[in-house]
């Protein structure tokens, strides 16, 4: 099998579209990531972390999607954290 060369919001896009028919914009995985508990928001920024230390910089509109949605993601957990949740 070839190696997996997307990153997050990639796989997320792709399983939003399975799931729902539509890709999901990175508003919207904002908007769900806000649901989450604390251990799975956590999952979640460790996966983003993994996939930001590798990101590949040529394509910079994918970049700054994923640099901007952790970003907002770290923001919220962060918030939310604090207020308990």
């Amino acid at each position: 099998m070839a190696d997996d060369d997307r990153n997050f919001v990639d796989r997320a896009r792709d399983v939003s579209k399975n799931w729902d028919g539509e890709e999901m914009p990175p508003d919207g995985m904002l908007q769900e990531f806000q649901l989450y508990g604390y251990a799975k928001r956590s999952t979640f920024l460790d996966q983003i972390d993994k996939d930001y230390q590798n990101a590949d910089t040529s394509d910079l509109r994918k970049y700054h999607e994923l640099v901007t949605l952790r970003r907002n993601m770290q923001q919220v957990h962060h918030t939310l954290r604090k207020a308990g949740r």
